[in-house]
């Protein structure tokens, strides 16, 4: 995170990190501190996470329900891989979705900034 959100901000990209519960807001909360300028999200209902994805210029995350929520409401979206394939669950749609990564084989972070910069300019 700390690479993509540097290069987001400079970017003029304000990073937002939403979290379902008290462990995921304490791991958002790492991550923004590590990066100055990034938001983390209050607690939301589905309904507002969906207001919140639908107003965003670029989603990236993991193999979640949100990246796969992102894409159905058509904003850019990268989904990374990790430990999972993603010719498996990888995320879908009609806009622009790149899957990046798999089971054993991250992205890197250069991989993930250049096809973030595709997305912006689409």
């Amino acid at each position: 995170m700390g690479a993509v959100g540097r290069a987001l901000l400079a970017r003029g990209l304000t990073p937002v990190l939403p979290s379902g519960h008290a462990l995921e807001r304490q791991r958002a909360e790492r991550l923004a501190a590590a990066v100055v300028g990034s938001v983390v999200a209050p607690p939301l209902r589905l309904p507002q996470v969906a207001a919140l994805i639908a107003r965003a210029s670029l989603a990236i995350g993991v193999d979640t329900g949100l990246a796969h929520l992102a894409a159905a409401l058509r904003v850019p979206v990268l989904a990374l891989y990790i430990a999972t394939d993603p010719a498996l669950t990888g995320v879908c749609g009609t806009g622009f979705v790149r899957n990046l990564g798999g089971a054993g084989t991250p992205p890197s972070v250069q991989e993930v900034l250049t096809v973030a910069a595709q997305a912006l300019r689409a």
